[in-house]
């Protein structure tokens, strides 16, 4: 996302990532970014709860027109519910790819911790 997003900003198009890992997002070196702390798969908010859909996009325009700096990432303050059966309910059977051996784990932490290998 960040390369696209690099691209798009040299031929001036404003843009902005909604991440749920901001830590990667300043890795890859988007030129904004709204972080929001929800599940995997959820970064939008549950199904059907259009009102913190609605608000979510509000938050990503403002972020949009207010960041200046480059690589800003602003933290929204959105919480999921405590609810635990909210936080399991959505989760997928299987796991993801990455996540199906020690090998493809490491894989991931070193792209995590080295950036962007496109660079």
């Amino acid at each position: 996302m960040g390369l696209a997003q690099r691209i798009m900003e040299k031929r001036g198009l404003s843009t902005i990532c909604l991440t749920q890992m901001p830590y990667v997002s300043e890795k890859i070196g988007v030129p904004r970014a709204l972080a929001v702390e929800f599940p995997f798969g959820m970064i939008w908010g549950r199904p059907g709860d259009h009102e913190t859909h609605l608000l979510i996009m509000k938050h990503m325009l403002q972020a949009v027109q207010e960041i200046i700096s480059p690589g800003t990432i602003v933290e929204l303050t959105l919480r999921w519910p405590d609810d635990l059966t909210a936080l399991r309910d959505w989760f997928p059977k299987e796991p993801p790819p990455w996540l199906t051996s020690p090998e493809k784990v490491q894989q991931m932490m070193d792209f995590i911790q080295h950036g962007n290998p496109l660079e």
